[in-house]
C-alpha cells in the first residue's frame, strides 16, 4: 500500500484540496504525484500509462476511501525540506493546470520508464495528446524538462560559455 499521508501532506503544500467528485482533481492528483515521484518523492505507488497519462488504480483507491482526508489535507505527516522545494517547483511551473500535468506527466513517462529518447517522446506526446493545440503541447513539454531534467556541471558550464558569446555579440552590437 502506498504512503497516503505523503500524498496528503503533498497536495497541502501545493494548496491542493482535492474533490474526488471532479475529474480534473481527480486528474491533478494523478499526475502531481507521478511528476513527484520522478524527482524521488517515494509514495509506494504502482504507475501505467494510460489514456490520460500515468495513472495509478492504487492511489485512486486511496483518495476515494479516504476523500475527507484528502479533502481536508488531514494528516499529520511533515514534508522533507527537498521534497517541500520539488512540491513548489512543481506547482509554480505548471500552476495544477490539468492538460499541463496530464502532457507534462505523459512526457515524463515516456521519457523515465519507456527511455524514450526525448525527441521520439515528444513526438509520441504529440500524437497521443492530438486533442490538445500544439502551443500547449510545445509548453507542458518544456516545463517537464524544466522540471525533470537538471543540467550536468559539463552543460551548465556549455550554456554559460554560449551565452557569454551571445552577450559579447548583443554588446558589440551596441557599439555600432
Amino acid at each position: 500500500m502506498g504512503d497516503r499521508n505523503r500524498v496528503i501532506a503533498c497536495f497541502r503544500e501545493a494548496g491542493f484540496r482535492m474533490d474526488k467528485g471532479q475529474f480534473e482533481h481527480r486528474l491533478i492528483a494523478q499526475k502531481l504525484v507521478y511528476l513527484l515521484k520522478l524527482k524521488g518523492v517515494s509514495f509506494g505507488y504502482p504507475f501505467r500509462l494510460y489514456v490520460r497519462g500515468p495513472y495509478s488504480p492504487a492511489l485512486a483507491r486511496e483518495y476515494f476511501e479516504h476523500a475527507g482526508e484528502f479533502f481536508r489535507c488531514e494528516t499529520d505527516q511533515a514534508l522533507a525540506h527537498a521534497e517541500a522545494e520539488y512540491v513548489a517547483e512543481l506547482t509554480g511551473l505548471f500552476d495544477k493546470s490539468p492538460s499541463l500535468l496530464e502532457i507534462g506527466a505523459t512526457y515524463g513517462y515516456l521519457t523515465y520508464e519507456m527511455h524514450q529518447p526525448p525527441q521520439q517522446a515528444y513526438r509520441t506526446v504529440r500524437r497521443m495528446k492530438s486533442f490538445y493545440p500544439s502551443e500547449q503541447i510545445v509548453k507542458a513539454v518544456n516545463r517537464a524538462k524544466q522540471y525533470l531534467f537538471v543540467p550536468t556541471d559539463e552543460e551548465k558550464a556549455a550554456l554559460q560559455s554560449e551565452l557569454e558569446e551571445w552577450q559579447r555579440a548583443g554588446i558589440r552590437s551596441m557599439r555600432h
